[in-house]
């Protein structure tokens, strides 16, 4: 059995798709096998060229596009390494990621997710910044209840973290961010400090459409975490209109938290509300969210003015790399 199983799951065939498999191929680490989940797109391995003809390529095929939970469920399912490592299917690793990550879990049996640093990419594969990326475990299990302390795809981990915790169906674009949460109350996590993966931007990209439904999927595991964190159930969700805006719902959100006692997320949910709209509205609404949530914070009160002036990293005094 392969020491390494690289996930892409894909639902169609873009110019993005080879140089993704090629950064596989291409790695030092050759104990490796590449489940490829065709999510409805019916390619052919011959379509891919030379690459395709790896024996070390794996598919899976689901006959429609059954949505990226699905897609990554069936992944994990079908995989035989000992580790786990995720890829999107328009990213790229560098050489060295299989080969660095997997020392780092060898070295630390108790880890059960490692991260890396990524660059960030265009269309075109020139670089174009740096990803944010949190080293620390502890500072990464922290940030987990606001947001991902790194891109989804840079993690890989032990193949039972992922099989213990599979992408939840009512979060069809947040189900990474809600595996990284509840990973991280389970697992301790560690970072190799070098960029091992360049993570594209592009036009027409999945997280760059639906803002709305990702905004109120985001809150919601937002909200599930503070809930599980605090000892409580998780919950059913608060009720949010079908035509509302990222802003309305952030701020009906925040108003949940600060009913919940959740006073430090509900300044956070107010400051996004802010990001999302820019507007005198907006900025009126958001102030007396803040104020509701300044007079009930008691001892939080310092760490809820920072949250809502200078948002998670520097309340928290976290350190990006």
């Amino acid at each position: 059995m392969p020491a390494v199983s690289v996930l892409m799951v894909f639902h169609r065939d873009t110019p993005f798709l080879r140089p993704a498999i090629a950064s596989v191929v291409a790695q030092t680490w050759t104990d490796w096998e590449l489940v490829l989940v065709d999510n409805g797109t019916g390619l052919a391995p011959e379509a891919l060229g030379e690459i395709g003809r790896d024996p070390r390529l794996r598919w899976v095929r689901l006959p429609r596009n059954e949505g990226i939970g699905a897609g990554h469920n069936a992944g994990v399912a079908a995989a035989r390494g000992e580790f786990l490592a995720l890829l999107d299917y328009d990213d790229v690793m560098t050489p060295t990621r299989l080969e660095r990550q997997v020392a780092r879990l060898r070295a630390e049996p108790a880890l059960g997710l490692v991260s890396a640093r990524a660059e960030s990419i265009d269309a075109t594969g020139r670089v174009t910044g740096r990803e944010f990326s949190l080293d620390d475990g502890e500072a990464q299990r922290a940030y987990t209840q606001y947001a991902a302390p790194v891109v989804t795809p840079a993690f890989a981990g032990r193949r039972d973290v992922f099989a213990a915790l599979p992408y939840r169906a009512e979060f069809s674009w947040t189900a990474d961010f809600d595996f990284l949460a509840r990973a991280a109350e389970r697992w301790p996590m560690a970072a190799v400090p070098e960029v091992l993966l360049q993570y594209r931007h592009h036009p027409g990209q999945t997280t760059q459409v639906k803002a709305a439904q990702i905004a109120a999927e985001r809150c919601a595991v937002r909200l599930f975490t503070a809930r599980r964190r605090a000892g409580r159930a998780e919950g059913g969700l608060p009720s949010v209109g079908a035509k509302a805006s990222s802003g309305e719902v952030l701020r009906t959100y925040a108003r949940v938290c600060l009913t919940e006692r959740f006073p430090v997320l509900a300044a956070y949910h107010a400051r996004r509300s802010l990001a999302e709209e820019r507007t005198l509205r907006s900025l009126v609404m958001a102030g007396r969210i803040y104020a509701a949530v300044r007079r009930e914070a008691g001892a939080e009160a310092t760490l809820v003015r920072r949250m809502f002036f200078s948002g998670p990293v520097r309340a928290l005094g976290l350190r990006p790399s």
